[in-house]
């Protein structure tokens, strides 16, 4: 996801645009859930059709935007990673992800040093900060995951890639199937979504000539083939339901579903201005992603605080229960966006990319970095 624009002398082809797109839709999701299951399905007084519609929207978003973020991830970084981690690209790639990290989880800490609502989600407190340096528990875990596939990868670099999905695959069924077993200090936490999606980003690096042919092979008949076995697929989850048959159907479900994102993605930029807007949001992820928890933090101390009975007023109503996430979700990504590039014009910078000194350590003090939410796409030619 890269936040900025390309550097001078490169070129976007269309390939890149549903990159981009691909990016900014998924972090849009990610909002978009966050905000329904945090500030609506968590409301006392909501419409009943409403509270099933956005059930099902979270229940659907719940298979498709990180497995679909971490894959595009994986493509975007794939030839860095078969590089091997010696090449002071691979390095910096996973080092700015990691420092990137570091910096927000303070940040975090700082701000639910000054929300200290007990009801806020994810808080970061006291020597909470310390354990998270090596075990994430916020939504920060993605930024981290990154920088931890990268380094897992790269080391992997000189192995077959079907032994390396098949571990992958292996490793994040059973992550997966340790959340939905509810153990114990791993179904109520963060980390192990780092194990159990990285089969998705394992797919991106070995996949992404599978990926690029899908998005450039894209027709509504593909689309509809891929939605059809997409829906086959969660129907039979359903039919033989229980923590084992998730488990068992949880890769396959959600490679079905980045099948059909990419495609339907690809379909969508062909209309100019989903191609914009997409791409636009696709190089401003990091932004939207580490900001938008604080963003909808803020506005729920504002709800409880001095609207709670306008809230259960606007969700009891259908129509507007209907509206409102969808409303909050754009001014979240739209604050978020402006925030980003306000700040990165400041000495705050270093918020969003590694400083100078730091980059010049990995031979790259005169490129900022491509964001944790955003690693650096591959472009036709190279400034």
């Amino acid at each position: 996801m890269a936040d900025a624009a390309p550097a001078v002398g490169t070129s976007t082809t269309p390939r890149l645009a549903w990159v981009d797109a691909t990016r900014g839709y998924c972090v849009v999701a990610v909002v978009l859930f966050h905000v329904v299951l945090w500030n609506v399905l968590s409301a006392d007084a909501v419409d009943d059709v409403a509270d099933g519609v956005w059930g099902l929207v979270n229940t659907v978003l719940d298979s498709v935007r990180m497995p679909v973020l971490v894959a595009v991830s994986g493509l975007v970084l794939a030839r860095q990673v078969r590089a091997g981690l010696r090449t002071s690209t691979t390095g910096y790639r996973a080092a700015a992800n990691y420092y990137l990290y570091v910096v927000w989880l303070l940040v975090y800490f700082l701000f639910f040093a000054v929300f200290a609502q007990a009801y806020l989600r994810h808080r970061v407190d006291g020597a909470d900060v310390l354990v998270q340096l090596l075990v994430p528990d916020t939504t920060l875990w993605y930024v981290y995951a990154l920088a931890a596939y990268i380094v897992v990868l790269s080391l992997l670099h000189r192995a077959p890639p079907v032994p390396v999905l098949v571990v992958a695959a292996l490793v994040s069924t059973v992550a997966h199937a340790l959340r939905v077993w509810d153990v114990p200090g791993v179904a109520d936490q963060f980390w192990p979504k780092v194990p159990e999606m990285v089969v998705f980003f394992a797919l991106g690096v070995y996949g992404a000539g599978v990926l690029r042919r899908l998005a450039e092979r894209a027709s509504v008949v593909v689309l509809l083939v891929a939605a059809a076995a997409a829906a086959a697929l969660t129907v039979a989850n359903r039919l033989v339901d229980g923590p084992l048959a998730d488990s068992l159907f949880f890769v396959v479900r959600c490679t079905a579903f980045v099948a059909v994102s990419v495609v339907a993605v690809a379909l969508a930029v062909r209309w100019e201005p989903l191609r914009r807007l997409g791409v636009a949001l696709g190089r401003r992820t990091l932004g939207v992603y580490v900001l938008h928890p604080l963003l909808i933090g803020v506005w729920i101390v504002v709800v409880r605080t001095w609207g709670g009975d306008r809230l259960d007023d606007v969700l009891g109503q259908r129509a507007t229960a209907l509206v409102y996430p969808l409303v909050v979700t754009a001014v979240v990504v739209a604050v978020s966006v402006g925030v980003q590039t306000v700040l990165t014009r400041t000495p705050l910078a270093f918020l969003f990319e590694m400083p100078e000194p730091l980059r010049a350590r990995f031979g790259r003090g005169d490129l900022p970095v491509r964001a944790a939410a955003a690693p650096e796409p591959e472009r036709t030619t190279h400034g």
